[in-house]
Parts: structure tokens; C-alpha cells; sequence
């Protein structure tokens, strides 16, 4: 039995699988209510209607999102560790870099059918509520892509900090500081601020414009890439042993 296959029984038996869908069922709804209470309003803002769109009411959708993160990967984690249970693994004939690997795929799978269900709300919202010469579907696929880019280095790193903490609160409380600091720190214009994974994520809803920012992609790219690379090899380094 492959790794993913593994992986997969296990987070659906303990949960951990549905947090982030949930997290973007949850998103969906906020958007559809945000805009049926605040539609007027947001609209009379002088941006363009897409701006507004994307932008505006994915404030809140960004939160849900970090947090559904937060808890995912201390979830996965937090149940190997309770009993010793990753030690027992040791016996199987998987690496833990492959183990660690499957979490971190199915998480992203998770945070990508999150990201799908917030911006297909969107997207109807824009095809309900918009002028059609203002709406732009293809712009909702671009911030859909943004958005999840942004998000991964957050999910990386969070998975990284759990698979070296045997106690939960350890990550989880790493994972509030971050999102205390990201939001006091997201409004600063300094690119300082983009070595900051959590400011990385909030950056598209605290812009203006849903147009991707290039040099925060590329903070997401070099985020991702070097936490995904350090947990990989750090879980085969005898830790669990």
C-alpha cells in the first residue's frame, strides 16, 4: 500500500481530511452573505467592480483559511505522536520523508478544493450581481491561482513546525503569533514584511487591486520551495527514532 493511500485512510478515519474543504464550504457562505449584506455598499466604493469582488470579501475568506490551515497540520501530526504512534511506523517499509510528503499533498489537495469553492462563490456572486461588461471570469482564475499560491507557504511551514513538536501546542501557538503579527504587519509597504509567510498570505485581501503582485509571488515560490525542502529532509533525519 503506497504512502498517499495510507495517508488517506488515516485523515479520513481521524478528520483531519475535512478541515480545510470545510474551511472552504464555510468561506463560500460568508462570501454569499457578505455580499448580500454589504453588496450595495462594497459597489459604491470608487474601484473597479472585480477589485471589489475579489478583494473585499476575501478578507474574512483569508482568515478561515489560515486557521483551517493552523489546525490541519497540528491535527496530522498531533494524532502520529499521541502513543507513539510514528514510531511504530518506523517498522513499515516507508520513509518518513514519503510519509511526510503524503500529509503535505493532501493537505494542498484539501487547500486547493477550499480555494475552488471560495472563488466558484465568487465567481457567481460576479455573474449575479455584476454588470457584465464589468464581470471577468478569467480574472477569478487568476486570483483563484493567487490566492493559493499565497497560501502554501503558510500550510509548508505549519507542516514543517508539527513534524518537529510532539506537543500540539507548540505549533498552534506559533501558528496565532503568526497570524497576530502578519495582520499588524501585512498594511506595512516594506518588502522586509514578504519574509513574513503569514503576511505573504494576507497580502491579496488587504491590496487594492486583485492584479497578482509579482514580488509577493515570488516571496510565496521561495517560501514554499525551502519549507517543503527542509521538511523533507529533516523528517529523514532520525527525529522520530
Amino acid at each position: 500500500m503506497s504512502a498517499i493511500s495510507i495517508e488517506l485512510r488515516k485523515e479520513r478515519r481521524t478528520g483531519a481530511a475535512v478541515v480545510l474543504p470545510a474551511v472552504g464550504l464555510m468561506g463560500s457562505l460568508y462570501a454569499f452573505a457578505n455580499f448580500l449584506v454589504r453588496g450595495e455598499t462594497l459597489l459604491s466604493l470608487p474601484l473597479d467592480p472585480m477589485d471589489i469582488l475579489l478583494t473585499q470579501l476575501y478578507g474574512m475568506i483569508v482568515v478561515l483559511n489560515m486557521f483551517g490551515a493552523i489546525v490541519a497540520t497540528c491535527t496530522v501530526y498531533g494524532l502520529e505522536f499521541r502513543g507513539g504512534a510514528i514510531k511504530k511506523m518506523l517498522v513499515m517499509p516507508l520513509s518518513m520523508a514519503k510519509v511526510y510528503a503524503s500529509k503535505l499533498l493532501v493537505l494542498a489537495v484539501g487547500l486547493l478544493l477550499a480555494v475552488a469553492m471560495q472563488n466558484g462563490a465568487l465567481a457567481l456572486i460576479g455573474s449575479s450581481s455584476l454588470p457584465p461588461s464589468s464581470c471577468d471570469m478569467g480574472q477569478v482564475l487568476v486570483f483563484a491561482g493567487y490566492s493559493l499560491a499565497t497560501s502554501m507557504p503558510v500550510l509548508t511551514l505549519m507542516l514543517l513546525v508539527s513534524s518537529r513538536f510532539e506537543n500540539m501546542w507548540v505549533p498552534l501557538g506559533l501558528g496565532v503569533a503568526g497570524f497576530l503579527s502578519a495582520v499588524a504587519l501585512a498594511g506595512v509597504d516594506l518588502p522586509l514584511t514578504l519574509v513574513h509567510p503569514f503576511v505573504v498570505m494576507l497580502k491579496p485581501a488587504i491590496a487594492m487591486s486583485a492584479q497578482p503582485d509579482i514580488a509577493v509571488l515570488a516571496a510565496s515560490a521561495v517560501h514554499t520551495a525551502v519549507f517543503l525542502a527542509a521538511g523533507v529532509w529533516l523528517s529523514g533525519r532520525g527525529h522520530y527514532e
